[in-house]
């Protein structure tokens, strides 16, 4: 009998139960309901003994029982049981259940800003996927051009995005199955959206003529813009939280403000900035702000400064990132600052992920959650460089976040990577999202791919990488330069690894939407191994060049058919536009 996320305990005895069949559940939450009503059959008591979301679970010749202190533990437990009753076709095997989540806050978030705008049917299907998982938080990241700000009517008036009514209904659905939708509102850097707009240049940091990314704290209008983005988008959610973003504020310390950050410290300007929207908004709405704690992360002494009740989120998805975090939450947890960690899904820069990197962060950062006492877990899905890749890619990393910020397990033995963790998580995404069909092991492979490669790179594919940037292009700022990379071979593997994979993914039956997305998937890994090739020697690879102008005119019109199924259009032309150069690049080379 299988569980997932595995429970804290599970005591098998000899026996069956047979669930009745004509009482076997639908939905998650019209199950939760009849079993609240008492309208299943299965039994229930609360006992104010128990934490939250614990609950413990008995099936035995009786039939089910269940024990909580409140309406959520009976719904974790309800999760729990309708897997359990779905998996083995109505028949139960004896057991004792004892379950508790490791982490009290439990998180997964979705960029929603630079490309992908998922529509509110998309949405719902994900939140039915985080609430299988026993998921108790989801952030929907919002910079800019994604959301109908009240304040802000005409930039977004010629295209489809969220309305505050749609929030409002996501947030409702998230309520009821006990998911708390948190806004999530970038406030100080990655402001590039607003700022490269006329009549908001101004109000950031930069020099020249060039576009800003980081507001201008010191600007008295800076706070007031931000006070009119927070008044159109907070209303909107029910959540006793708020993040408020604030990483990677590249221009602190430099332009406008060079002056004064001598003056006072990069850590101080920043931390001033932070209180002064923390004070605001928990006057004006009564929320606790969460905060990317990037730019503090070497200011120890600004630890002290973090407004009561703030919440400082570790984020890092490389290796070594990974590894540092235990540091960091040690010096959180020693100045009494409450803090999540933030691994990622780890597709952006990848199309597809790179697996053996994503497991060993959210492991590690699971592990050092629960062993230095974090409130949570926050598993990150960002859409750097237009969001090309497919939540498909996303699913099997969120499964595995949930189980570890379930249950942990036992710390890392060195030996086994927690494969039946992983294996698990695989398992519960071929029958969640594809009828039993197992195609999560070959999207494992898949998402390995950069293995091959002749360089591993940082939060990127030197394939993925090197198709956004100008086909005379081969360095990727001081992370590597194509041309030290060897010859075609490395590249050649990559596409015939890619193309083996997806001969066996073709033989599958699967849904036609999610084949088509993840055959998209392929061809652009093969796309960017195949413009790699021919960014090595450019004079002997016209055919080539001519070859990928031809696979992009075909791709182009099924990535956009396949991007408008799920989300609003407007995003597309993110990574559209960057593909169409490609070809036009491509195009011009094969004809030169």
């Amino acid at each position: 009998m299988k569980l997932f996320p595995q429970p804290w305990r599970m005591e098998l005895s000899e026996g069956e139960y047979a669930f009745p069949t004509d009482k076997m559940p639908g939905d998650l939450v019209s199950f939760y309901r009849q079993i609240k009503a008492r309208e299943s059959g299965i039994r229930y008591t609360f006992d104010p003994a128990y934490a939250k979301e614990a609950y413990d679970l008995t099936i035995d010749s009786d039939g089910i029982s269940v024990s909580a202190s409140c309406d959520e533990g009976l719904f974790r437990a309800s999760t729990s049981v309708r897997q359990l009753i779905l998996s083995g076709k109505g028949q139960l095997q004896y057991a004792r259940i004892q379950d508790r989540p490791a982490l009290g806050r439990r998180g997964y978030m979705l960029d929603i800003s630079r490309g992908k705008m998922p529509k509110v049917e998309t949405l719902k299907l994900m939140i039915d996927f985080l609430a299988s998982l026993k998921y108790n938080e989801f952030q929907l990241y919002m910079e800019g051009d994604c959301f109908k700000y009240a304040a802000f009517p005409d930039e977004t008036a010629g295209f489809d995005c969220l309305t505050p009514e749609n929030i409002r209904e996501l947030d409702a659905y998230c309520k009821d199955r006990f998911i708390d939708l948190v806004p999530n509102q970038n406030s100080f850097g990655h402001m590039y959206t607003w700022l490269k707009k006329p009549k908001y240049h101004h109000l950031g940091l930069f020099e020249g003529d060039e576009t800003p990314s980081t507001l201008n704290p010191l600007l008295p209008e800076s706070f007031e813009f931000m006070k009119r983005i927070y008044a159109s988008l907070l209303p909107n959610f029910s959540s006793e939280y708020v993040n408020i973003g604030l990483d990677e504020a590249y221009g602190l310390g430099k332009f406008q403000i060079e002056a004064y950050c001598r003056e006072k410290g990069n850590d101080v300007v920043f931390m001033q900035w932070l209180n002064k929207l923390n004070d605001h908004i928990k006057a004006t709405y009564g929320k606790n702000v969460m905060f990317w704690a990037d730019m503090i992360y070497n200011y120890p002494q600004s630890y002290n400064m973090v407004p009561e009740g703030a919440i400082a989120l570790e984020w890092g998805y490389e290796l070594i990132q990974s590894q540092r975090m235990t540091a960091h939450a040690i010096a959180y947890r020693d100045a009494d600052v409450r803090y999540y960690v933030c691994p990622s899904v780890n597709t952006h820069g990848s199309f597809s992920g790179r697996m053996d990197v994503t497991t060993f962060n959210i492991r590690t950062c699971a592990e050092i959650a629960t062993e230095y006492g974090a409130e949570g877990l926050l598993l990150t899905d960002w859409g750097d460089g237009g969001h090309a890749q497919s939540w498909i890619f996303s699913m099997n990393p969120i499964a595995l976040g949930g189980q570890y910020a379930w249950n942990p397990g036992k710390v890392q033995d060195g030996e086994s990577f927690k494969a039946e963790f992983i294996r698990g998580a695989e398992d519960f995404v071929d029958e969640f999202a594809f009828e039993g069909t197992k195609v999560s092991r070959p999207l494992y492979r898949m998402a390995n791919y950069y293995l091959l490669e002749p360089e591993r790179v940082h939060v990127c594919t030197m394939s993925a990488k090197e198709l956004t940037l100008p086909l005379d292009t081969t360095r990727y700022a001081h992370l590597f330069d194509l041309k030290d990379s060897g010859d075609d071979f490395y590249f050649d593997n990559v596409t015939a690894y890619v193309r083996r994979v997806m001969e066996d993914i073709e033989k599958l039956r699967l849904d036609d939407v999610c084949l088509r997305e993840i055959r998209l998937t392929a061809q652009l890994i093969e796309l960017g191994s195949e413009v790699c090739k021919v960014k090595l020697h450019p004079e002997s690879s016209k055919r080539e060049a001519g070859e990928l102008a031809g696979l992009i005119d075909r791709i182009l019109p099924e990535f956009k058919a396949l991007w408008t199924i799920r989300n609003y259009e407007k995003g597309c032309e993110r990574f559209g536009s960057m593909l169409a150069a490609r070809r036009d690049e491509l195009r011009a080379l094969a004809e030169s």
